[in-house]
């Protein structure tokens, strides 16, 4: 059974790959990482916030452990642990907020936060509770 197609079939198509464009399109315009910070904590203290757009290494060195945490090209990683099993360093790169890097046995966190939101944790979703 083939119904001919009218005016308002074609602005219904239309309509509906003009918004599947626009919704594919949304993640590229979004790229700006204005504001994007790196947070690394170490047993709980902070040690320090440093902003993902410039190229630094940073040593955290704490009771005998070593962890040297490596921003570059927007991207953070873990260049170099001491801990055994190395998992923190083979995590690899990561450049988008709410992301992180944790090195369990030297107590090291590297989270990216965004700054529009201050990175206070107050503002996240802790726990949903049913």
């Amino acid at each position: 059974m083939n119904l001919p197609l009218k005016k308002a079939d074609f602005f219904l198509l239309f309509f509906f790959l003009a918004a599947a464009a626009l919704i594919a399109a949304a993640p590229l315009t979004g790229s700006d990482d204005g504001g994007l910070k790196v947070k690394i904590t170490c047993r709980g203290e902070v040690m320090g916030i440093y902003p993902l757009d410039k190229d630094i290494d940073v040593e955290v060195s704490r009771e005998g452990h070593l962890n040297i945490v490596s921003i570059q090209n927007n991207t953070v990683h873990m260049d170099f642990s001491d801990c055994k099993n190395q998992i923190c360093v083979y995590t690899g790169e990561i450049s988008t907020a709410g992301e992180t890097i944790v090195c369990l046995p030297n107590f090291v966190i590297v989270e990216i936060i965004s700054s529009e939101k201050g990175g206070g944790e107050d503002e996240a979703i802790d726990a949903i509770v049913k």
